[in-house]
């Protein structure tokens, strides 16, 4: 008797656990009017399983919903103008993510915006905080939010310790941060359009993140990278009409490619103390103040194939941003210097275009031990190549500390770089560099004005007056 208990026991655990499993998902409808299943979208959540579809009807909800369920939350026409989810509650979020495999869809998300101190005034918050989340893996993973409508949120779409989500085709406006990361992860971000916020998005932490086909226009900073915000990948993104396009700050081995940072009212592109990133065929146009700047010990970066035209500089590596590597970028038409290196060292400024810049094509000031070779500086208004010759040289004791490991002599001049192969036609002057302490290669050269020979190493000068001679002679 006791064994057929047992047995009993024992298929009634399995049929029940079979039949659990092979319940179909369900799909739990809301409508505002009271026309379905529920009213607001909150009861929908609370009635549903794992894998339910809570699909909502056009109209206005006001409420902060808590989703701690595997859900699909879609509104039923997929047009933010007719089904809007505002905070009841301002200092809450909107939409709160305890799960994974959460989709948000269709929805215009909109009031989280409290001004309680330190409140989480989200207008979709993706939670990945220990204490809040049920699965196992400690993080919110594999959420989909797309085609929403962010307004008027402290942050429109807070990602907190989540991974391996996707945010894509939504619009947000009238946020203090349209999209903010916090050490998340493997996050995709493309086609959004982020417009009119303080900032567009913005990272505090977070690697192996995918950025691309963003729009990000008309806030106060477009991209923002702080520390630690490593191995991430940003390609054909445009940030424009912004006052910074993209700010990275500590950050490294990021790849930046094809974007587009014009029309800024500060820097199209800005890396300060950020090393080893790599930045290929990146528009950095019409920007008020640097195209492209490394700024503060940005080492080891490579900038290749980059056009940083019409901007106050073009290209700018300033104190200590050594050892970096400038390859075939344009720099033309800026309103100073094409490409000005100041107070750095090590860097390899090769097979660049520097035309048009109303001062010189490529200044180095106060800078050591760079190469200069077959870049082309045409029609400049001062120099197609400067090396600053001052011959004040001094030291810089403010850097010299105890605490400060890697310091340099600073001086006035810029001495030990190797210049060669340049082509530099229709400048003020061709190069003007100290020849005696630079190593002063063959290059090509024609002045504006023919009697201002540069340096004897100037073999086109040299054979234009021969020329010129010969005739003289024949005369």
């Amino acid at each position: 008797m006791k064994s057929y208990k047992i047995h009993y026991i024992a298929i009634t655990i399995i049929f029940l656990i079979v039949t659990s499993n092979s319940v179909a998902a369900s799909t739990i409808i809301v409508d505002d009017s009271g026309n379905e299943d529920y009213t607001t979208i909150q009861a929908a959540v609370n009635a549903s399983n794992n894998g339910d579809t809570v699909l909502v009807y056009p109209g206005r909800y006001s409420e902060n919903v808590d989703v701690d369920k595997e859900l699909a939350i879609i509104a039923k026409t997929q047009n933010p103008d007719d089904t809007t989810v505002q905070a009841n509650d301002l200092n809450d979020p909107v939409f709160h993510v305890t799960a994974n495999n959460v989709t948000i869809s269709g929805f215009n998300v909109t009031g989280a915006n409290g001004t309680e101190k330190n409140s989480p005034a989200y207008g979709i918050y993706l939670d990945g905080r220990h204490e809040f989340v049920i699965a196992n893996d400690d993080e919110v993973q594999g959420c989909i939010i797309t085609n929403n409508r962010l307004f008027n949120n402290s942050i429109g779409v807070f990602l907190e310790d989540s991974s391996n989500n996707v945010l894509s085709n939504n619009t947000a406006s009238g946020n203090n941060f349209a999209i903010f990361f916090g050490s998340s992860n493997s996050i995709k971000l493309s086609k959004n359009d982020l417009v009119n916020n303080y900032g567009g998005i913005a990272m505090l932490g977070g690697t192996n993140n995918t950025l691309n086909n963003n729009n990000i226009s008309n806030n106060s900073y477009g991209i923002i990278l702080d520390i630690y915000s490593n191995d991430n990948t940003f390609s054909n993104n445009i940030a424009s009409d912004n006052e910074h396009g993209i700010y990275i700050r500590g950050s490294a081995n990021l790849t930046l490619i094809n974007n587009t940072a014009s029309f800024n009212k500060r820097d199209g592109i800005y890396l300060d103390r950020s090393h080893y990133n790599v930045l290929e065929g990146n528009t950095a146009n019409s920007n008020g103040e640097h195209g492209i700047y490394l700024n503060d010990f940005s080492w080891g970066n490579y900038l290749g194939n980059n056009t940083a035209s019409n901007n106050e500089h073009g290209i700018m590596l300033y104190y200590y941003s050594d050892h970096n590597s400038l390859i075939n970028n344009t720099a033309n038409s800026n309103e100073q210097y094409g490409i000005y290196l100041n107070e750095t060292s090590n860097n390899s400024i090769e097979g660049n275009t520097a035309n048009s810049n109303k001062m010189h094509g490529i200044y180095l000031k106060s800078s050591t031990f760079n190469t200069i070779i077959n870049n082309t500086a045409n029609f400049n208004g001062y120099h197609g190549i400067d090396l600053n010759q001052s011959n004040n040289k001094t030291v810089n004791t403010d850097i010299i500390t105890h605490d400060f490991k890697y310091c340099k002599f600073l001086e006035d001049s810029s001495n030990n770089n190797t210049v060669s192969g340049n082509h530099l036609f229709d400048n003020g002057k061709g190069l003007v560099a100290n020849v005696s302490e630079n190593n002063i290669g063959i290059n090509y050269i024609n002045d504006r004005g023919i009697t201002e020979m540069p340096f004897i190493g100037s073999v086109l000068t040299l054979i234009i007056l021969g020329i010129a001679f010969m005739f003289m002679r024949k005369e």
